[in-house]
């Protein structure tokens, strides 16, 4: 029985003991690539840009999708940094990870989910709302992305997230829309001879900076084009349009025909 007992404790002894012999980085090293010469590890490794480490591409794509989590947006230059592995590989799985989630994109460097662009769109209506106008060439910098990926966000949310209307680079709420039409019909009925529109719309264009201050957002023309058109196909204005911008009014040709009328009633 003590033989016993001494046996146990010089076991317990050993396992306590630390060993004299370690293995340093670079023989862990070439440990690895002779397992992998010899098909002993028989998947892939990626190698870490500090030299130390080894990791797969399923935990190197695990790694990029809990990055993207945290904030539903990373870019994958911080994911190299983040993880540790040279850029190469991240874009490679990040391809991946994209490919395989219908929820994700990759644009422009970044990985993006679907509900971060739910969330930026909420912010972006309660902003709207606000100021019943936004220039997407202001919100693509403050995002930091191209004015063309903001309107393909958008496009897709308005009338659900995002209550407003997107015409000529800007966005408008259903309000100033209504607004604005309001004044078109106004402008155009009161016209009363043949005119050129591009010079109806820069006159709208200054009474609305007048109305709108110091922070409002110069309409586009087109914005103003869109809605004359709306106003015509409704028979809310009547007249004839040339050329997309010539205008003649009804009152004009009317008044026009009896002009000529009378003159031959004359004679």
């Amino acid at each position: 029985m003590d033989e016993e007992l001494l046996e146990l404790q010089r076991f317990e002894f050993a396992q306590q003991a630390k060993s004299s012999i370690r293995l340093s980085e670079r023989n862990v090293v070439e440990l690895v690539q002779k397992f992998q010469e010899l098909q002993i590890i028989d998947f892939d490794l990626l190698h870490a840009v500090s030299g130390k480490e080894y990791i797969t591409p399923e935990q190197l794509r695990l790694e990029i999708l809990a990055e993207k989590k945290k904030l539903g947006r990373v870019s994958l230059i911080d994911l190299a940094d983040i993880i540790g592995v040279d850029l190469y590989h991240v874009e490679k799985q990040a391809q991946l990870v994209v490919s395989d989630d219908l929820t994700l994109m990759l644009v422009q460097g970044e990985i993006i989910s679907h509900s971060y662009w739910d969330f930026v769109a909420e912010e972006i209506n309660e902003r709207l709302q606000e100021c019943s106008q936004i220039a997407l060439a202001e919100l693509a910098a403050q995002l930091n992305i191209g004015t063309e990926l903001v309107t393909i966000v958008l496009e897709p949310r308005l009338g659900t997230i995002v209550k407003g209307r997107l015409e000529g680079g800007q966005l408008y709420t259903p309000i100033y829309v209504a607004c604005v039409g309001a004044i078109v019909r106004g402008a155009a009925r009161g016209v009363t001879v043949p005119t050129n529109l591009a010079v109806l719309w820069n006159s709208l264009q200054q009474l609305l900076q007048e109305m709108d201050g110091a922070t409002g957002v110069a309409v586009d023309g087109s914005f103003f084009q869109s809605l004359f058109n709306g106003l015509l196909k409704d028979g809310e204005i009547l007249g004839s349009l040339r050329a997309g911008v010539h205008w003649t009014p009804a009152v004009f040709a009317h008044a026009q025909k009896e002009c000529v009328d009378s003159f031959f009633s004359q004679v």
